[in-house]
Parts: C-alpha cells; sequence; structure tokens
C-alpha cells in the first residue's frame, strides 16, 4: 500500500511529503506522443512536482493493477488532472511505479510515464 500515501501527499500537492517519499536514487522516464523520451532523477522529479503545483488542480488517479515482485511493489495507474471548473488540464497518462524499501519506508524508485494519451 506504499502508493496510497505517496498518492496521497500528491493529490493535496505536499511537495514536502513527496521529497520523503520519493528515493533520492529514482530514475524516472517520460515518452511522449511524437516518440521522443526524456529522463529525469530526484531534482527533475521535484522540479516538475513545482511547476504542476503552481496551478491549483484536482488530480485524479485510477488504480489498473497492483502487485508484489520479491520486495519491490509495482502499481500501474491511470493520472489525469482537472482545473476547478471540472475541465481536463492536458491529456492522461499511464504510469508504472517502482516502490522499494529505503531505511525503513517504502520509496518510489522506479516510474516510467507514457504521455500525451487520448482520450477515452
Amino acid at each position: 500500500m506504499s502508493h496510497v500515501h505517496l498518492l496521497a501527499a500528491w493529490q493535496q500537492q505536499n511537495l514536502e511529503e513527496l521529497k520523503e517519499l520519493i528515493d533520492k536514487d529514482v530514475t524516472a522516464t517520460f515518452v511522449y506522443r511524437d516518440g521522443h523520451v526524456s529522463y529525469g532523477d530526484y531534482n527533475k522529479l521535484i522540479e516538475i512536482f513545482q511547476q504542476r503545483f503552481n496551478t491549483q488542480q484536482d488530480w485524479n488517479f485510477d488504480i489498473i493493477h497492483k502487485s508484489d515482485r520479491g520486495e519491490d511493489s509495482l502499481v500501474i495507474l491511470k493520472i489525469s488532472r482537472e482545473d476547478k471548473d471540472y475541465n481536463q488540464l492536458d491529456a492522461p497518462s499511464i504510469c508504472l511505479f517502482t516502490f522499494r524499501m529505503v531505511d525503513g519506508i517504502n520509496k518510489l524508485s522506479r516510474l516510467h510515464f507514457e504521455l500525451e494519451l487520448d482520450a477515452q
């Protein structure tokens, strides 16, 4: 259930809590509609969260699948966001999050985003 704390902090736009729940050695992959791939580390993720949190918005997380692999917990989810009038702010994303125990806390250690999905 490690994802619950992370998603709650994300939904509340609580950057300080997110910083505690993301492993300092995290790796992130972002795949865009045009096939462009970019990579990020802890600092890049925090920068992205800071930029996104400048706007008040509602985050929606739809858990598609959860599984364990040894000590790791994996979660596949769909993420979207809306403004205060329930207008979708951008295309949704499908994500794979991997959590690993670090210093007694399950932290986000890897994430893979498939961005800019078609609306359904």
